[in-house]
């Protein structure tokens, strides 16, 4: 084993300077997330307690000055300055930073996953990753995980949700609230409408009857589960830059509401009918609204679990924060 030493001292220069001076290298060039926190602290009690600004009172003379300083903090019931005042005596870490002045731990995050990026025409346009809620991550892989079991995929047009991002509401009238605390999900557009026979994924019905809905074309029949998906004759939507036709034809497709709908994901609506490629719809957009109670949730507690006071101050959503959710929006 290796032993460390001290610095010996230089002539001239204090040993404590030296200490101190090797310390800050280490913190200066360490990249870890504790370092780091480390300097932020650092910073902070230098802003805060270092002798940047020269006291503007007499140095005290004896310890009875000393105390009377303490008794009069403590009859000002200043009592962390109190105890930053006593530990700068005794040259030992205070209270410092005092509380609310580190920023607070967020409660959620949004965590980045894998798209799929099946081999379509469309493939070039769609992100090769995609994030979502922390607290909706882990239901949201299962049912990933069931989708690509039968054969199929789910390609996601990513929503990054900068820090900043919620500071971008142009129209504080008509601000999306849903997205804006990360409860959106949006499939990507461009792989469905093109060709039903090989798009990833269709808006359809069947022959046979019922509302059209979002499905994904089975494109691996080797998958474990790719026998639970059935060949039936489906109804789909194909669209080219000025209009919208159905074709109907035997086609294996999987059902992706029940799916998601166990994830948390709905949509309370049936997609509308396509235009054209431009003109396409609401099928790619899902929202989940799963723990919001009519009447009792306030935005302002939802956007508190994804970004900091400051973020939201700056923003003009801090005008919103007292709306309650009424079972469908933010009121």
């Amino acid at each position: 084993m290796t032993e460390k030493t001290l610095p010996q001292k230089e002539e001239g220069v204090d040993i404590e300077d030296q200490v101190i001076a090797t310390l800050l290298g280490v913190l200066k060039d360490s990249t870890s997330p504790e370092f780091m926190r480390t300097q932020q602290i650092l910073a902070q009690r230098l802003a805060l307690t270092g002798s940047v600004i020269p006291s503007r009172i007499p140095e005290p003379k004896n310890i009875t000055e000393i105390g009377g300083y303490l008794n009069l903090l403590e009859k000002l019931d200043e009592t962390e300055l109190r105890s930053q005042t006593l530990a700068s005596i005794l040259g030992v870490a205070g209270t410092n930073p005092p509380a609310g002045f580190m920023p607070t731990e967020l409660v959620l995050f949004f965590a980045a996953r894998k798209n799929d990026r099946p081999e379509v025409t469309q493939q070039a346009t769609i992100p090769v990753q995609f994030t979502m809620r922390s607290d909706f991550a882990a239901a949201f892989d299962t049912a990933l995980k069931e989708i690509h079991e039968r054969g199929c995929t789910l390609p996601i047009l990513s929503s990054v949700q900068s820090r900043s991002q919620i500071a971008d509401a142009a129209n504080p009238t008509n601000i999306d609230f849903l997205n804006a605390i990360g409860r959106t999900l949006e499939l990507m557009p461009t792989t469905a409408l093109i060709d039903p026979d090989t798009d990833a994924l269709v808006l359809a019905r069947l022959a046979a009857g019922g509302d059209q809905q979002v499905v994904a074309r089975q494109i691996d029949a080797t998958a474990p589960k790719a026998g639970n998906v059935t060949t039936e004759s489906w109804i789909a939507w194909q669209c080219d830059a000025t209009s919208c036709t159905e074709t109907t034809a035997d086609r294996t497709y999987l059902l992706l509401t029940p799916i998601l709908n166990t994830a948390g994901w709905y949509q309370f609506a049936v997609p509308d009918v396509p235009m054209s490629l431009s003109v396409s719809g609401n099928w790619f957009r899902w929202t989940n609204i799963t723990g919001l109670m009519p009447n009792v949730t306030q935005f302002g507690d939802e956007l508190r679990l994804l970004y900091t006071e400051a973020e939201i101050v700056a923003s003009p959503l801090r005008e919103h924060l007292d709306k309650v959710w009424d079972g469908s929006t933010f009121q």
